[in-house]
C-alpha cells in the first residue's frame, strides 16, 4: 500500500526542496536540480516494491481495464436486449449478462494470473455477440427487408442459446476448479452468428 503514496510524497518532497533552495540561494539552476533528485530519493524511499511487484501491478491493473471493457459490452447488450420482443432471447441475453461478470470474478479469484487473456477472449466474444443482436433487433423491426426473416430471427435466438449456454458450462468449469478445461473451451468456442442472409 505504500507504494500509492510514493507519487504524492515525491512531489511534495520536489515543491518542498524547490522552494527551500530557491528561497535560501535564489538559484534558478539548482532549486530544479535539486528538487529532482529529492523527488526520485523519496519516491525509491517510500516504493520499495521489487520488479516483479511492480510488473505483477502493471498486470492486475491492466486484467482491471480490460474487465471493465468487457462489462462496457455487458451493459449495452442489456440496453439492446430491452428491445427483443422473444421473451425467450431476452432471457437467454439476461442470463448471459448475468453470469459473464460472475465468471470474470470467478477466474480473478482462482486465477488472477489468467485474467486479462479470458477477459479478452471473452470481450472478443461478446462483441460478437453484441454484433449479432443489433442485426437481430433489425431483423426484428424491419422483417420485409430480409428474405425469411422468422429463420433468421431463430437462428438469432440460437446463437443466443449457445453463448448462454458456454457461459454457464464456464462457470461450472471454473467453480468445479477445472481451469485447465474452461481454458481449453475459451480458446475454441466459436463467436454466436446469425445465419447469412439473404439478398
Amino acid at each position: 500500500m505504500r507504494h500509492r503514496i510514493a507519487t504524492p510524497a515525491a512531489l511534495l518532497a520536489a515543491v518542498g526542496v524547490f522552494a527551500g533552495v530557491f528561497l535560501v540561494t535564489g538559484s534558478v539552476l539548482w532549486s530544479p536540480v535539486l528538487a529532482a533528485l529529492a523527488a526520485v530519493g523519496v519516491y525509491l524511499m517510500v516504493d520499495d516494491r521489487r520488479a516483479a511487484q511492480i510488473s505483477d501491478d502493471a498486470y492486475a491493473a491492466d486484467a482491471e481495464e480490460k474487465m471493465d471493457d468487457v462489462l462496457k459490452v455487458i451493459r449495452e447488450i442489456r440496453r439492446q436486449a430491452k428491445d427483443v420482443l422473444s421473451p425467450t432471447a431476452k432471457h437467454l441475453l439476461q442470463q448471459s449478462c448475468d453470469y459473464v461478470p460472475e465468471l470474470l470474478n470467478r477466474v480473478k479469484q482462482r486465477s488472477p494470473n489468467s485474467l486479462y487473456s479470458n477477459a479478452s477472449q471473452l470481450g472478443a466474444h461478446l462483441t460478437s455477440l453484441s454484433g449479432a443482436l443489433t442485426q437481430y433487433l433489425d431483423i426484428q423491426r424491419n422483417p420485409a427487408f430480409y428474405t425469411d426473416p422468422a429463420a433468421l430471427l431463430q437462428g438469432g435466438e440460437e446463437a443466443f442459446g449457445r453463448f448462454a449456454e458456454f457461459t454457464v458450462d464456464s462457470l461450472r468449469l471454473v467453480n468445479s476448479g477445472d481451469l485447465a478445461q474452461y481454458q481449453a473451451n475459451l480458446q475454441t468456442v466459436a463467436p454466436p452468428k446469425l445465419p447469412q442472409l439473404g439478398s
